[in-house]
């Protein structure tokens, strides 16, 4: 069994939380858990069933697991963050401040966050206990 807070931790690691500061405890884990659920569709074919009841995974899930949906968790995070771009725009009181262009480049980390879980996912599909799948197989070939 794989706990909710290991997939949180991974995802913690790889984002500043300081958006859950005023929150409590509580608050703070019923949106991470909204968050990997959001993220759990995008894992297509994982190898382990990402079958979960309250507290987890019912399945162990390997640190490629958790890293895939950990970044799946912050595309979900950065897809909110921009929609709600007004949490961000207070640091920006500057005179050359462009709404357009915060949006432009919070868009762009958006694509590049996408493509680098894409991107983990093509990897773990390509591999099977850390080393390449033989595909030769498939042709026939038998060695």
């Amino acid at each position: 069994m794989t706990s909710y807070q290991d997939v949180y931790d991974a995802f913690l690691s790889k984002i500043l939380d300081d958006e859950w500061v005023n929150w409590t405890e509580d608050e703070m884990t019923q949106d991470l858990r909204k968050l990997i659920e959001g993220a759990i569709p995008f894992f297509k074919f994982p190898r382990v069933s990402l079958e979960r009841n309250d507290t987890g995974f019912t399945n162990t899930l390997g640190s490629e697991e958790i890293q895939i949906l950990a970044s799946y968790m912050k595309v979900g995070w950065l897809n909110r963050t921009i929609l709600t771009w007004e949490h961000v725009k207070p640091m920006y009181e500057e005179r050359d401040f462009s709404e357009a262009n915060l949006i432009d480049k919070l868009n762009q980390l958006l694509v590049e966050e996408r493509k680098n879980a894409k991107t983990l996912e093509s990897l773990y599909y390509r591999s099977v206990n850390y080393k390449p799948y033989n595909y030769s197989a498939l042709a026939g070939d038998q060695e």
